[in-house]
């Protein structure tokens, strides 16, 4: 078992507050705004000012997946699943394999990071 001070200690200098929300699970506000759900030592849902962030850093367990689905909102449509050892998030779009850092905007659609989308990039432009 976790303690909320174990839980918190990497991040204190940035968290303005936090409060028990469940089992090893706390809800977490940061100094900028941003708000998660943070799972023993992970932040598995990230509340940013346009998109919702998942991350099980690695941990794909059954607590973890029940913690996502418990806190995601419902009027997103979000969910995650699991089938044959993977892991699926269903969307407004359709289901999507799962993967740490995937990104959605509050209506439930899937969002690649900006700076990874090769369409916003031209040929005459800076590589990074």
């Amino acid at each position: 078992m976790t303690t909320k001070n174990e839980s918190i200690a990497s991040i204190k200098h940035d968290m303005m507050k936090s409060c028990v929300v469940g089992n090893n699970t706390f809800e977490v506000v940061y100094k900028d705004g941003t708000r998660a759900i943070r799972l023993h030592k992970t932040d598995i849902i990230t509340f940013t000012a346009n998109r919702i962030v998942l991350n099980a850093n690695g941990w794909e367990t059954v607590t973890t997946k029940a913690r996502m689905n418990e806190y995601l909102p419902f009027y997103t449509g979000l969910g995650v699943s699991q089938r044959k050892y993977k892991w699926y998030v269903a969307t407004q779009d359709g289901e999507v394999p799962y993967y740490d850092g995937m990104m959605f905007d509050y209506d439930g659609h899937h969002c690649e990071p900006f700076e990874m989308r090769m369409d916003n990039v031209t040929s005459n432009q800076a590589t990074y």
